[in-house]
């Protein structure tokens, strides 16, 4: 049986952990393929290991210590493919690219762990790509620097695939001769003439990694890229690969030759060791001590040049043929782990993996070649599912056997997270196969006959294509909706989200104040009547928003997912920026306050202003605010502004009062509104077309200003199929068209929260 990573972990920690008892617990820190790292009883040991029929050898303890230092660690990436329509102008300024690949590097210095890149993927996304001069590749260190001159891209979108790190490369139109060269490479059949260099700044180890010495990397703290002009293709790759693993092999021969000397000569041992870690004894000068120790041992004369060339022949090749199983065997063991990643991280289905699992099982192989086999099996299905065959004997189901496994797939096809369960249902790559799947009409006609229309309510139930794809859609508009910008609405809001039952008119009302308590003399006095406070009422009723998107049957029959995609990703922002418009209109065209039946903003409300912003115009607003009343109890609220909202005209004005505090001769000459607002209280409104006036508000959390009602407590879109098509018909007059809706309604609660320069 074939033991999958995690066993081998948990064997050798049963066996290291054994003799110790259940009070000594061993955490282990790093796993190799020959030795492990661990911590127990607060100290760090390492020693080899092997497995043979499931039972654990161990080797000697050696108690080690963490080495840690910040470096420049380097990596070599590929161009995967060009993103895009070919006929379009912009083909060829968006890449995929392989950033990194985990494990050792090719140039066997470095290796590259998957926790500490997953954990630093932000600084990928933006990381800045460099196209350098021949001195800046060659230069260690890169003494000359990097100028914004050499600039040619960005990278977005990282993504972890389980072997390694990709991203979308953007380049810049400047930097054109790029995206020509690759283009040109690409399409005549050279696609490695190009290549990325993926360098990073963090805090590193010093580990051995199949008894060779690395570093690695722990924590990332910064993230670069540079096109080079010598990439590795593939054959130069794999060569490159064979000359590292035997490198590998020459250095575990050595440390097990050095173990050995050891326990006969300390002496000698202590010499070589401490002369390779200094960095003044090659290998071949320790074989040459150890062949000189073994003649003088014997008797003979060490200085005898050819009697010791021929003991260190003969040390070689005693070495060489020792090792060859052993070194077999960890081929063996690293490409089963391989084997068992890869496999995991394809989501192909049960069979498929089988039938992988057994072509590659028990053999060394290269991880490109396993990756490429599964490529093609993910392919094959593809076409599979796409032309409608029945999957499994005397089955009438197509892939999966059921309506949530069916949703799962849709929902991955559009980026969207499964339930935990479903997680290892294959994808729809193809809007068309997906079609095709489901309801068996490959032809895609719209109109199935009796026998389709019976299978697919076997496999399905009440399920049918249009609302498998709308319940999709759906989730990736809510999801997106979320994570769109809310264009400071929440700034206006806060908590003063209200649940609205239906249609009818809302009121809410606004509550005045109580003066000061007054003084009471029990003894001669009853606890007097504070009477009656006075209330304003504010009345609004909801307003319906919607409208109907449409896929129509040549989308599927082109299989044309992307334009799909498109169309639910623009969905959420028109949203936001609807509800948002909403809200901000109530400002900007200082909308009548019910209240009082006056604008918002008014001479009598004590709130508007009429100069250009500056520290002088932006202090008397605070100060306006802050002197504003409570009723009837004609108290001061004492408000603070916490949000400046402007056009984006004066972002410059609005930024140098916040951020800057230029100091005259005396003090009254500063800024006293430098940094009086947080960041996120600077908020520029896109719906501010005048160029010259800006607004002020306070805390929602503090002073209500706007309350906004949904529908039944609905924030978010919905999204319903607009025409149901009757049994066996899946289009109705050729299309599917789902009806969105968003139903919500705001009012100024309070104007005393808000202030208003309209500048002439």
């Amino acid at each position: 049986m074939t033991l999958s990573f995690e066993q081998i972990r948990e064997l050798v920690r049963n066996a290291i952990q054994a003799p110790t008892g259940d009070n000594h617990y061993c955490y282990v820190i790093e796993m190799y393929s020959d030795s492990v790292v661990y911590e127990l009883d607060d100290k760090l040991f390492r020693r080899t290991f092997a497995i043979v029929d499931d039972q654990v050898t161990l080797g000697d303890a050696t108690e080690v210590k963490r080495q840690v230092e910040y470096i420049p660690l380097q990596a070599a990436s590929k161009i995967l493919a060009a993103v895009g329509d070919p006929a379009s102008d912009d083909y060829g300024y968006q890449w995929r690219v392989q950033v990194i690949e985990y494990g050792p590097g090719a140039d066997g210095r470095i290796n590259w762990p998957r926790d500490p890149l997953v954990a630093a993927i932000g600084l990928y996304d933006g990381a800045r790509v460099f196209a350098l001069n021949d001195s800046q590749h060659q230069a260690g260190g890169k003494p000359f620097g990097k100028s914004v001159r050499e600039i040619v891209g960005w990278l977005k979108n990282p993504q972890d695939t389980g072997s390694g790190i990709e991203a979308d490369l953007f380049i810049l139109k400047s930097a054109k001769w790029l995206r020509d060269g690759l283009i040109d490479s690409h399409e005549r059949g050279n696609p490695t003439l190009f290549g990325l260099s993926h360098d990073v700044t963090g805090k590193a180890v010093t580990k051995m990694v199949a008894g060779k010495k690395m570093k690695e990397p722990t924590v990332i703290t910064a993230v670069e890229v540079d096109v080079v002009y010598n990439p590795t293709n593939n054959g130069q790759f794999l060569r490159m690969a064979a000359a590292i693993q035997a490198g590998q092999e020459e250095d575990a021969m050595l440390l097990k030759l050095l173990a050995a000397l050891q326990k006969t000569r300390p002496d000698l041992y202590k010499q070589i060791q401490e002369g390779m870690d200094a960095g003044t004894v090659t290998e071949e000068q320790a074989l040459q001590m150890v062949a000189a120790a073994t003649v003088k041992d014997a008797g003979g004369d060490e200085s005898n040049e050819k009697l010791v060339a021929a003991i260190v022949t003969s040390l070689k090749e005693t070495l060489a043929t020792g090792e060859r199983d052993e070194v077999k065997e960890l081929k063996l063991m690293a490409c089963s782990m391989t084997l068992d990643r890869e496999l995991t991280a394809s989501k192909l289905p049960d069979a498929a993996q089988k039938t992988l699992r057994e072509r590659f099982d028990g053999k060394v192989f290269e991880t490109t070649e396993l990756q490429a086999a599964i490529k093609g099996t993910k392919e094959m299905l593809d076409i599979v599912m796409g032309s409608g065959a029945v999957i499994g004997a005397g089955e009438v189901r197509v892939g999966r056997e059921s309506g949530e496994k069916l949703q799962a797939a849709f929902d991955a096809m559009l980026g969207l997270q499964p339930a935990e369960d479903l997680r290892g249902v294959p994808a729809f790559t193809s809007l068309r196969a997906a079609y095709v799947e489901m309801t068996g009409d490959t032809d895609v006609t719209g109109v199935l006959n009796p026998q389709q229309i019976r299978r697919m309510q076997a496999a399905y139930g009440d399920l049918t294509f249009a609302y498998a794809l709308g319940n999709t859609l759906y989730r990736r508009m809510v999801n997106d909706y979320r994570e769109v910008s809310d264009f400071g609405v929440s700034r206006l809001v806060g908590p003063n989200i209200r649940n609205a039952r239906d249609f009818r008119t809302l009121e809410s009302i606004r509550i005045g104040y109580y003066g000061d308590l007054p003084d009471v003399d029990t003894d001669t006095q009853d606890y007097p009547d504070l009477g009656e406070v006075s209330d304003e009422k504010i009345e609004y009723a909801l307003n319906e928003k919607g409208g109907i998107i449409t896929i129509n049957r040549r989308m599927i029959i082109n299989d044309d997912l992307r334009s799909v995609q498109k169309i639910v990703s623009r969905l959420p922002r028109a949203a936001r920026r609807t509800l948002a418009k909403r809200v901000w209109t109530l400002f900007i065209s200082n909308a009548t306050y019910g209240g009082d039946s006056k604008a918002i903003f008014h001479a009598d409300h004590g709130n508007l202003g009429s100069t250009a912003y500056a520290i002088a115009s932006a202090l008397a607003a605070k100060t306006a605010m802050a002197k504003q009343t409570e009723p009837d109890s004609g108290e001061r609220l004492d408000l603070r502004p916490v949000t400046v909202a402007y056009p984006t005209d004066l972002y410059g004005i609005v930024k140098n009062v916040n951020d800057f505090n230029p100091q005259a001769v005396t003090v009254d000459n500063g800024n006293s509104m430098y940094g009086f607002f947080k960041p996120e209280g600077l908020v520029e409104v896109p719906f501010m077309t005048d160029a010259t006036d800006w607004m002020m508000f306070a805390d929602p959390y503090e002073c209500e200003i706007v309350e906004l009602a949904f529908l039944n407590g609905q924030q978010e879109p919905q999204m319903l199929v607009a025409d149901n098509p009757a049994a066996g018909q899946m289009f109705v007059g050729g299309r599917i068209q789902y009806r969105i809706t968003h139903d919500y309604e705001c009012e100024c609660t309070d104007y005393r929260g808000a202030y208003k320069a309209v500048v002439a």
